[in-house]
């Protein structure tokens, strides 16, 4: 019977601890930050492409 009873609170707490770590990306809007970081590298690659140009 304790089973049927941890099973519920493991997946309150995944569900939680889910929360509390997006909840904390967006306040911090740490994805926007993160991806200034990449921006610079991300665009030295791009612009190394070959592209096909069409006139």
């Amino acid at each position: 019977m304790a089973k049927f009873l941890k099973l519920p609170l493991y997946a309150l707490l995944a569900v939680l601890g889910f929360f509390v770590v997006t909840f904390t990306i967006y306040f911090f809007n740490l994805d926007m930050k993160g991806l200034a970081l990449l921006a610079p590298l991300l665009e030295k690659w791009y612009d190394h492409l070959e592209h096909k140009q069409y006139i």
